[in-house]
């Protein structure tokens, strides 16, 4: 399986993501070779390779009992920020440790992690840290408020405020440096959080919103650039299109269990952004089952398991 001219002159992440796509089809049809050789390919071109996606490949590699393979993934993997804490956690990685490589690798772990440490920006990290502990703050404060109509009150008092402020600190740090994401700070998790907080202010708030209609091209933007992982944005939207609807529209059936009838249309929007299938989903469930080999599928997700639709 060759990759297209297309994908090979452009950097663009849609295509990209799009190929891992077909990768984790093929790994759902039990093709674990031909998904390594097209996880090679996809790695040897493109300058910027999600994290995730050397931890998919090494466990496919360990699962087909290729550890030199493994082993080189997992190079690549803690220089893009793998630590060798969760390496050694790793249900699947465990016969590794009897290859005279594990040695090896914690003698050049060291080494390895600094190209992580050199990528990433510490100033830009350090300020979007201290954002998400004020995001933080505020959400454990709305928690142990006692009733709904007391934290509506505060997200009206307080919240709306620095969540505002949160966003217009976001516009000017994508202006200068670009989406603070794994990419740049090695952290998915902290802004990604921050909007989706913006996004489920209040139904009568997102009605209004102008923040996150103009923000959401630029999300996109930064999705084609390497910068945003599709389905952290695909999480942002859903919290966007839940709240504003008031929780009666489903999207993308992560955050809101979807009616049968809903399955064309939460497809077309994962499609849309290069975010898995519900049927490729559910098929990953299964194998994630047989093999051990886990594929990262609850991240952000209010549904655990299979996606079952309703009737």
């Amino acid at each position: 399986m060759f990759l297209s001219t297309a994908l090979i002159a452009q950097q663009d992440y849609f295509l990209y993501h799009k190929k891992v796509l077909e990768i984790e089809s093929l790994i759902a049809s039990d093709q674990y070779q031909q998904a390594l050789d097209t996880y090679d390919e996809l790695f040897a071109i493109y300058n910027y390779v999600f994290l995730e996606d050397y931890k998919i490949a090494t466990q496919v590699a360990a699962h087909l009992g290729q550890e030199s393979k493994a082993f080189d993934y997992l190079g690549m993997g803690v220089s893009a920020g793998w630590t060798i804490k969760e390496i050694k956690k790793h249900s699947k990685l465990k016969p590794l440790k009897r290859n005279p490589r594990w040695d090896v690798l914690e003698t050049s772990y060291e080494a390895l992690r600094q190209d992580f440490e050199d990528r990433i920006n510490d100033s830009l990290r350090n300020a979007v840290n201290i954002l998400f502990k004020e995001d933080q703050k505020l959400a454990w404060k709305y928690l142990l408020k006692p009733s709904e109509k007391a934290r509506n009150k505060f997200v009206k008092e307080e919240v709306i405020q620095q969540s505002e402020r949160h966003m217009a600190a976001l516009s000017n740090i994508m202006k200068t440096f670009g989406y603070p994401g794994e990419r740049l700070i090695g952290n998915s998790v902290w802004i990604s959080t921050i909007i989706s907080h913006h996004n489920s202010l209040l139904p009568e708030y997102q009605q209004n919103d102008t923040i996150y209609p103009v923000l959401r091209p630029k999300l996109m933007e930064a999705v084609s650039k390497g910068e945003l992982d599709p389905y952290d944005l695909a999480v942002i939207d859903d919290w966007y299109i839940t709240i504003k609807s008031d929780h009666e529209k489903s999207s993308y059936g992560i955050i809101k269990e979807i009616k049968k009838s809903e399955i064309v249309r939460c497809n077309a929007y994962r499609e849309q952004l290069a975010v898995r299938s519900i049927q490729l989903r559910n098929q990953l469930v299964d194998a994630q089952d047989k093999t051990g080999i886990d594929f990262y599928l609850d991240m952000g997700s209010w549904v655990k398991g299979k996606i079952e639709p309703k009737n």
